[in-house]
């Protein structure tokens, strides 16, 4: 397991119950650099949900999030890697 924050920029954000009965919140993002990419960070942590509507993002402002990726086995014992959203802060560089 291992701990990574990076700078993005906020494009928007949504949130749902999934099937099981689970609150989820899921965060938009765009890559930054010349390769550009869309990409979502999902996170079921109640407190961390709670965090997150509490804050005012403007579109296209650049946001730090935090993620943990960790290394797990399915049942067919192939392992793949898990990424999860741990903390989102605002970008300090942009003020």
């Amino acid at each position: 397991m291992f701990r990574a924050s990076q700078v993005f920029t906020f494009i928007d954000t949504a949130s749902g119950i999934t099937q099981d009965g689970e609150k989820y919140f899921a965060i938009n993002v765009m890559s930054k650099g010349t390769h550009k990419k869309k990409l979502s960070f999902i996170t079921k942590d109640t407190d961390l949900i709670n965090k997150i509507t509490q804050m005012k993002f403007i579109d296209f402002q650049d946001i730090v999030l935090t993620v943990v990726f960790s290394r797990l086995i399915n049942q067919n014992r192939y392992s793949y890697w898990n990424c999860e959203l741990v903390d989102v802060g605002t970008n300090r560089n942009n003020n």
